[in-house]
């Protein structure tokens, strides 16, 4: 047909890492600029026409999947490739997005659902998922301008995406930057990405291209009543967990929240957004002073007041903001070593308790 059937003709990524980063416009030159540097090697840049395909119901990204087709050539060529891409339900912490991904090669823009049933994949969705209903719904179209950064085995691409996010009604503009560990130290990855934030205002962003592309299609009167809540639920409260698990599962829940929240704050302009990210921060602060074992540790201690600082600041693009959401995320990712793995105390339980259902009743 259209593929290769050979199990090793395409690529299975099991863990894309990456970190996205949001920008204004107008802070674009002063970003491009500081990516010219020496550091970073420059790459071809790429045109990306991408085509969205789900279910009439939505059932894919219901199911946490995104299924696409994009067609990708070098600018000023004219020849270029055809791709098949599914992504499954990932992991966020910290804004660092961890998920499976399969690329098969296409000959022609044509949907090849075979080569889903006869790959592992197809263990990766619902067995409800009728594959034969599926059709496109919206696409991205965008120039992507492209760095390497290499620093001993570590390798990180660098892409910025410029262009735009369409479906049939509605069309917005897109503008990102991802950072994506193609080898080596994922800690690395923060490093990078906090000297950029050093240099030029940028945000940590949760929301991923194809989100963009399912809230767009949601204010369609087509698709009006389909909806999906992005946001993760509240983690189960288990007063069993060990410290270092709870005080990560929730952190990491609410600063996915904080940054959903700064994004339609800033971006939409929405008042009420606004108030919720003061909330946010402060409920941040509150978690941290749960746990005796890690609201000592110096690297929280100085958490604390950048927060602080984020909590006195205007609500935009700022380097407080970019700055802030980075090293929460950071700190979240190198925390595993940093303190001893022991059950909660009666005083934690009991706090954290009241501090979940402030979150559940959307104090949080």
């Amino acid at each position: 047909m259209v593929t290769h059937s050979n199990p090793s003709y395409y690529r299975l990524m099991n863990q894309e890492i990456e970190l996205k980063l949001r920008l204004n416009p107008s802070e674009l030159p002063l970003l491009e600029q500081v990516l010219t540097s020496k550091q970073y090697i420059a790459e071809p840049t790429l045109q990306l026409l991408n085509r969205y395909f789900d279910t009439p119901i939505m059932a894919l990204s219901q199911g946490g999947a995104a299924l696409r087709i994009r067609q990708q050539k070098v600018v000023g060529q004219d020849q270029g490739r055809i791709i098949q891409t599914l992504k499954t339900r990932g992991t966020s912490a910290g804004g660092l997005h961890q998920r499976m991904e399969w690329d098969w090669p296409l000959s022609e823009v044509a949907l090849d659902l075979d080569i889903i049933k006869n790959s592992h994949a197809q263990d990766h969705l619902s067995a409800e998922l009728d594959l034969t209903t599926i059709g496109a719904l919206f696409t991205t179209d965008f120039q992507r301008k492209q760095w390497l950064y290499k620093q001993g085995d570590t390798v990180i691409e660098m892409v910025l995406d410029q262009g735009s996010v369409s479906t049939e009604e509605q069309c917005i503009d897109l503008l990102e930057l991802e950072l994506e560990l193609k080898s080596g130290d994922a800690e690395i990855l923060f490093t990078v990405a906090q000297n950029l934030a050093q240099q030029c205002p940028v945000l940590m962003s949760d929301i991923s291209k194809a989100e963009r592309g399912y809230n767009l299609l949601a204010r369609s009167k087509t698709y009006q009543g389909i909806k999906k809540d992005w946001q993760d639920q509240v983690p189960v409260f288990d007063p069993q967990q060990d410290v270092i698990s709870t005080f990560k599962a929730y952190f990491s829940y609410q600063l996915s929240a904080l940054q959903r929240s700064l994004e339609i704050a800033i971006w939409d302009n929405q008042t009420e957004q606004k108030a919720k990210v003061k909330s946010q921060l402060t409920q941040l602060q509150v978690l941290l002073t749960l746990f005796s074992s890690i609201d000592c540790l110096p690297a929280a201690q100085l958490l604390q007041r950048q927060l602080q600082q984020a909590a006195e600041a205007d609500i935009n693009v700022s380097f407080i903001w970019g700055k802030i959401t980075l090293a929460c995320g950071h700190w979240l990712y190198q925390l595993n070593s940093d303190v001893a793995v022991f059950k909660m105390n009666p005083q934690e339980i009991l706090a954290l308790s009241a501090h979940v259902e402030q979150l559940k009743t959307g104090l949080g």
